[in-house]
């Protein structure tokens, strides 16, 4: 390999020869053995299982799969399995690069590496997409060649831009356990037994059990049983289905079988498993802790917003806020407190399933598509709370109302902008977040343009918030502007402008200082205990709106 080039400009200067494309749809059929190759080739499966041995190293496949040979390299498929759905890729290519320029010719040499091999990791659904393009044209007169090698040259790209270098199969025996816990995760409901899980992982079957015991301080068997049961836990949690078909979903043939497992993991029978009480809840996403104080559960572990909504007797978690956020808690923090359900938001369950699926089922609660109400309501039939929640929505209405009077007798019915301060520009609020207290509970009114836009939605669902730039802000004037900043810092900087920037000085509302300056750390939770408690504050501020052009 030249080392001198790295991956972002390794196809530079590069021509590109594309001998073969093949796609076979007939996988359990197909063999593929190559004793040396004699041209670079990529292998993509799709919903196909097996192996391929690549100069004598195994590597699993899958599900979506990408390996790469070069020249010189020997390959052997195993053990193909697929369906109707399933294809395989062969493709196969050559490089060319520049090795000598004179004022007569172009001399090109042969290119034999590349920057990585093996098994390879990029976006697989979108390199589907693209060899599916490849080969739609492959062949077509129509289509002339250097398109083709376009896009060929785009699949080598997507290949090296999402790339590490020199990725292979596992080799340390973390990663190989790493690699079948993820298909467990991901193909629970099929054939799976220690023989094939330990051969996805290239050891021995009792290597393989004792190496994962170490880790996981279970088989994996018991690993996969109680993966199996948490799936037929949150099937049941919010749903009903027959026996024999639940025992299918989550790849059991015999549902008699399936029932004595399933009542021996959780003491009680499929059918009676959703009436039983639960006694230990853990919340992964703090607005959903909230709701489970409201209705009048203290969750044995959660995340919390801060510190003084901890409870006594719970454990609090240090847990992402974001999909794109680490997971950095251990495992054993949740054995601790032995979950009978853990409830999350629907941007963390994925990491969530990755590393605890195996501890208690897990329920995602979808997030923006739902509002607070729905919220409650879904979590509270989720824990057999629904007329807790109810009685909540009831009561909140009713102090809604009585809250608007007192609004109404100071102020009337002013339109009020809402407005947030973040690193990435200005952003106007909806009825949802902060804006359901002064939009849904107040009933004060949208600026028209605004309005428009929450029109578009059911009431707090979908739509949060859209950026604006300030030179806009007199498409969204109102008679009251609320300003939310992150710090002490960020609202004294705010200040100064609005004192002195003419792009804020053209607004009415900012030179007749009918404006407030607030913490948005005090005013960011969307969730029942925070909305009463801020339905309040905000009764106050408005009841003082004469106090205005001040930080609160």
């Amino acid at each position: 390999m030249n080392s001198d080039l790295n991956q972002e400009t390794y196809l530079a200067g590069t021509l590109l020869e594309l001998s073969k494309l093949e796609v076979i749809t007939y996988t359990a059929n197909w063999k593929f053995e190559v004793e040396k190759a004699d041209k670079h080739i990529l292998l993509f499966f799709v919903k196909t299982r097996g192996q391929l041995l690549m100069n004598q190293e195994e590597i699993p496949i899958y599900g979506k799969t990408l390996c790469l040979l070069l020249p010189g390299m020997s390959a052997q498929t195993l053990n193909l399995s697929g369906n109707e759905h399933s294809l395989i890729y062969q493709l196969e290519f050559e490089l060319f690069r520049i090795g000598e320029i004179t004022n007569l010719r172009k001399v090109f040499d042969r290119v034999l590496d590349f920057p990585v091999q093996g098994l390879l990791q990029a976006d697989l659904l979108l390199f589907q997409r693209k060899i599916q393009l490849l080969a739609s044209a492959y062949g077509v007169s129509s289509v002339r060649e250097h398109l083709r090698q376009q896009y060929v040259y785009e699949l080598l790209e997507l290949i090296l831009k999402e790339q590490p270098p020199e990725i292979t199969a596992p080799k340390d025996a973390d990663a190989s356990i790493q690699l079948t816990i993820q298909y467990m995760q991901d193909a629970y409901a099929t054939d799976l037994n220690l023989d094939k899980l330990a051969e996805l992982a290239g050891m021995h079957p009792a290597y393989y059990s004792q190496r994962f015991k170490q880790k996981m301080n279970k088989t994996p068997i018991e690993f996969l049983t109680q993966v199996r049961m948490n799936k037929a836990k949150e099937i049941l949690l919010v749903s009903a289905p027959k026996i024999k078909d639940l025992a299918g979903l989550v790849g059991y043939r015999d549902e008699f079988y399936f029932s004595r497992r399933f009542k021996e993991n959780a003491g009680s029978a499929p059918t009676q498993y959703a009436n039983e009480p639960l006694a230990s809840i853990v919340s992964l996403s703090y607005p959903y802790t909230d709701h489970l104080q409201t209705l009048g559960i203290v969750p044995t572990a959660a995340q919390f917003h801060r510190a003084p909504y901890l409870p006594v007797n719970a454990t609090s978690l240090s847990l992402p806020l974001h999909a794109k956020d680490a997971w950095e808690i251990g495992r054993q923090a949740f054995l601790e407190v032995k979950p009978n359900l853990i409830i999350c938001k629907d941007n963390v369950v994925l990491k969530a399933r990755e590393h605890i699926s195996d501890i208690a089922p897990i329920i995602s609660i979808p997030w923006a598509t739902q509002d607070v109400f729905d919220h409650l309501e879904a979590i509270g039939q989720l824990v057999g709370r629904r007329e807790a929640a109810k009685e909540w929505i009831e009561r909140h209405a009713y102090k809604s109302e009585l809250a608007w009077k007192r609004v109404q007798k100071t102020l009337g019915s002013p339109s009020i902008t809402i407005c947030r301060m973040t690193r990435s520009g200005l952003r106007i609020y909806g009825a949802r977040n902060v804006g359901h207290i002064f939009y849904r509970s107040l009933e004060l009114t949208p600026p028209d343009r605004l309005a428009h836009e929450m029109s578009q939605h059911r009431a707090g669902t979908n739509f949060n918030w859209l950026t604006v730039n300030p030179e806009d802000m007199n498409q969204y004037e109102s008679d009251y502007i609320l300003f939310f900043t992150s710090s002490e810092q960020a609202a004294g900087q705010l200040r100064q402008q609005l004192r002195t920037d003419p792009v804020w000085l053209r607004l009415p509302t900012i030179r007749q200082g009918r404006y407030f300056l607030l913490p948005w750390e005090e005013w960011m939770v969307y969730a029942p205990q925070a909305i009463e408690q801020l339905l309040e504050k905000a009764i106050s501020l408005l009841s003082n709106a004469t106090l205005s052009n001040r930080h609160i």
